[in-house]
């Protein structure tokens, strides 16, 4: 990350949501209707009730682009943020879902700008494609929030966003585990380790 923060600036609820105002009053005095709609840690964050931070928000989809990305820059240096809070180089990554998201959340509504925000079943295809150890613990909060308690099941999320392949096979090994770990835990009456427990945020409700 770049910006006067440094590259270990964090956003957290608050400091997105408080971007996200300034971004639409910036468009407004452009007179710009913006739409973004962002995956990743900030939809983690905003969508999913993650009480942990972020270090950018990543659009999958940004309208008007150009104009978008200017007003984030502009908002940057109102709120001293990260010049590239509003990052989209997530749009090179090969990961991203064939089919479009149809149960994406609108995460902030105004009159110059919507944001949406990944669905939980997108992330947990996203999540699991990429069998990244740092995600295991938003993979369990998903598998909770989904209430998806078999390899088959999380095969089926995968399967409507990426038709064409399956889940890498060591992304599997992976998954089996975490789905073991979240429904013994709930098995045995008990709440979840306290490292397992962060970010929950009551999603399964």
């Amino acid at each position: 990350m770049s910006g006067s923060q440094g590259s270990d600036a964090q956003l957290d609820r608050d400091a997105i949501e408080r971007a996200f105002n300034a971004l639409a009053k910036r468009l407004e005095e452009l007179q710009v209707r913006g739409h973004i709609y962002i995956v990743g840690g900030a939809a983690m964050v905003l969508a999913h009730r993650r009480s942990k931070s972020t270090l950018d928000v990543d659009p999958l989809v940004i309208d008007p682009r150009g104009t978008v990305l200017q007003a984030a820059v502009d908002v940057a240096r109102e709120q001293s943020l990260p010049a590239d809070w509003l990052n989209d180089e997530v749009t090179k990554i090969a990961i991203l879902p064939y089919r479009p998201d149809s149960k994406a959340q609108v995460l902030f509504d105004s009159p110059y700008l919507v944001v949406t925000g990944a669905s939980a079943r997108h992330m947990l295809a996203m999540k699991v494609r990429t069998g990244c150890s740092r995600d295991e613990d938003d993979i369990k909060l998903l598998l909770r929030r989904l209430k998806v308690k078999t390899l088959q099941q999380v095969r089926g999320v995968h399967q409507a966003a990426y038709p064409y392949d399956g889940i890498p096979w060591r992304s599997e090994e992976r998954v089996k585990d975490l789905i073991r770990i979240v429904w013994e835990q709930r098995g045995q009456g008990g709440q979840p380790p306290s490292h397992a427990q962060e970010g929950d945020g009551g999603t399964d409700r």
